[in-house]
Parts: C-alpha cells; structure tokens; sequence
C-alpha cells in the first residue's frame, strides 16, 4: 500500500533528511544517497527525533501516529512491515503523509516458520500432520502461502476469513473451503494470521479469548504469527496453568518486548517475534520501500540491481540412525529432520527461555536483531548422494524441493 505523492524531483533530494530504524536490512545502502541519513533505535525514535525530518522509515516497534509526527515536517512513513497496526493511518491520510508498506515481503518467511516450527515438534515425538486437519485463520499472503505448503503435504484444510469468504461467489478463491470460526476451532492444527483491529464488522484483537480457548480439543496444535493481541495471553496462560493439554508455537506476544514469562514457560516453543525475519524478506522488504520512496519524490529508479546472486550452502543432516530407530512414519521424520537442519526453531526458544524478568525485554530484542542472517529454504541444498543411497526417498524429496531446497553433487 502507498499513497500520496510529491512533486520534488532529483534535484531536492539532497536537502531530505531521513530517519530509521537502525535494524532496518540495507537502509544505507538504499537511502543515504538521497540525503542525509540518521539511524537509531526504533524503540526509541520520539517526537523531538522526527520533527525536522521528511522521511520516516520504521518496522513494527515505532507507533507512527500524531503524537510522534504532529508538528514535524516528515511527508513519508514507509515501514519493512506486512502489518500497519503500528500505524494511525487515519491521522497519516488527513494529514496529507504519504504511506509505504511491504506487504508480503516476509509472507514465505512467517510460511517456513511455521513448518519448522511444525518439523520440530514432529522430531520431539510429540506431533504428526498424518490424519490433521489444519484450519488457517487469516487469509491473506501468509494464510494463503501456508495453505498451499500444506495441502501440497496431504494435509486437510480449512480456511476461516470472513473478508475473503465473500470472494467466492465471484470464483477468486478457487476451490478453498471456508468456515466459520467456531468450525475452524475444532481443527487439530489451528494457525493464526490475521491482522490486528479492535473496530470494524470483524475485530481480531482478542478473537482468540477465554471462551474459545477453552473448547480447543486437547492435544491442538495452535500456532500465532500473526499479532500477540489476537489471543488472550492471561486466558491462554490460565488454559495452560490448568491443563498443560495443548501444543502451541508462539511467535507474538502481548506486551512486547516484556513478555509474560510465566507463559514462555507454559509454550511449547516461543519465539520472540521473528517468524517473519529472513534476509531475504527483510532485503525485499527494504527494496518495497525505496521503491515507494522513489515513486513519491518522482525519483529516477536506480539501474543497478540490489540483489546479489550467490551460491547455496549445503546442509548436513544426519539420517542413517532413523533407519535403525522405531520410528513410526520415517518419511515424515526424515522430511522434518530437513527442515529443521535449515531453521531450528528450538534454538531460537532456548535463546529466549535463558532471559530472566530483569533483562527479558533486552535479550527479546536482540535476538530480533541478531537473526536477520537467516536464509530462506531456497538458499539451501542437500547432498544428492542421500537421495542415491535411499536416506530420503523420491517422495521427500519432491517435497523438499516444492519448498525451495535443491540436491546437488559435490
């Protein structure tokens, strides 16, 4: 989404003055060329640090709203985010602001989160997707790519967004089932990817609350990667506290950076919002808003490609001892071992289980900010002589390499 648009030209640029957040992926190399460039904390970006600046460029933890830019003479807020609930964009669109967001950058980012995540559970024992039904909640870039991920592995799903349901009648939702809410609850996988809003015929912030909680079957699997306050942590605390009964992979929070820790300790695997951080979203997401930004201040583009193309990394994965363990459906297991070779989840959440009540807030954002070197599947290839020596079958393979991983020699 943009909006707005500003007659400056070329020769104005070097009389912009930009801010951002310092952690955003390549924001030098992108916008210092266009005026003078001040980094800092997004966190802690304030009134004082915007008031004579143009530019405003910020992720998730910057509430952009009059409070911060009343006063000031910024004329563009772009944010490397899907998400624009940090955003009052009602005050920005009176005031005449332009506005640049990165919806789906990290669409396939937040999709592999949660595989990994599900690949992980599965390696603990404690998970299969044989016989689920995953219901995804929230049909946008993220609900609409893992659905595609997991009917590609045989899994049955259903789709809960009442805002998209209303697209079948004009067939632009192909064959996908929807259902209401109260059906997608009784799913024995449930994903939430919905956005935030307390207002409107369909409000989310606490869809998730002590009522519905309560009915989930146990032993569901539910996974949020969409906005802590679609769930009601104290409620999800007081399920969990009660019956320890439900799987759950949890990647936002209430309260971000302070987490409550007493749930941390109830989750199966916590992370602290980075579903969606890869290099290669982050990079995308970057390259969304320069682009906006260019088309704003009708700027040339520039020529020069900002990608680099490089080699994939091989990754080792030890399967010989699955073929002389009891394990029950090793296809499955070998494709989950995979995955998890690729991204640990489990070593984010180790991470962030270390952090005690003085210094959670601090180690939640920095391992936030430390994690942008992760890669994408895509980055990724495997040795082919475990495809020829039988350790992944043709099977798996097909499905590691619908998700972006290749085989290769040597």
């Amino acid at each position: 989404m943009k909006t707005g648009s500003m007659n400056s030209g070329a020769e104005l640029t070097s009389t912009l003055k930009i801010v951002a957040d310092e952690n955003i992926v390549a924001v030098e190399d992108l916008f210092r060329q266009h005026g003078e460039l001040r980094l800092l904390p997004g966190r802690q970006i304030c009134a004082a640090d915007v008031r004579d600046a143009d530019v405003l460029l910020v992720r998730s933890i910057t509430r952009v709203d009059r409070a911060l830019l009343e006063g000031s003479r910024v004329r563009f807020v772009a944010t490397a985010t899907s998400g624009t609930d940090h955003l009052d964009l009602s005050y920005l669109r009176a005031a005449g602001i332009g506005v640049a967001e990165a919806a789906g950058s990290n669409a396939n980012a937040v999709v592999e989160y949660c595989l990994s995540g599900i690949a992980e559970l599965i390696c603990r024992d404690v998970f299969s997707l044989q016989g689920q039904r995953a219901a995804i909640i929230g049909f946008g870039h993220v609900g609409r790519g893992l659905y595609r991920r997991l009917r590609e592995l045989g899994v049955d799903c259903v789709v809960c967004d009442p805002f998209v349901a209303e697209l079948v009648e004009r067939q632009e939702a192909g064959d996908v089932h929807f259902c209401d809410l109260e059906t997608a609850l009784s799913a024995s996988l449930i994903s939430l990817h919905t956005p935030l809003s307390r207002d409107g015929e369909h409000p989310t912030w606490h869809l998730l609350n002590e009522e519905r909680l309560n009915r989930l079957v146990p032993g569901t699997l539910l996974i949020n990667a969409s906005r802590g306050e679609v769930v009601d942590n104290a409620a999800l605390f007081k399920r969990l506290e009660r019956s320890n009964d439900l799987l759950t992979l949890w990647d936002v929070w209430e309260n971000e950076p302070e987490i409550s820790r007493d749930l941390l300790g109830l989750i199966s695997l916590g992370t602290p919002h980075i579903a969606g951080y890869s290099a290669e979203a982050k990079r995308s997401a970057s390259e969304r808003n320069y682009e906006a930004f260019l088309q704003y201040f009708e700027l040339p583009a520039n020529s020069a490609s900002h990608s680099v193309a490089e080699s994939r990394t091989r990754l080792a994965v030890r399967l010989e001892e699955l073929q002389r363990s009891d394990v029950s459906n090793p296809d499955e297991r070998v494709w989950a071992e995979c995955l998890r070779a690729a991204f640990s989840v489990s070593a984010i959440d180790q991470r962030l289980r270390v952090a005690t009540t003085v210094n959670g807030a601090a180690v939640f954002d920095n391992i936030r900010k430390t994690l942008s070197a992760r890669r994408e599947f895509s980055h990724y290839t495997f040795d082919q002589g475990l495809l020829d020596d039988g350790l992944i079958t043709p099977t798996v393979a097909a499905k590691l390499t619908a998700l972006g991983f290749s085989f290769s020699r040597g």
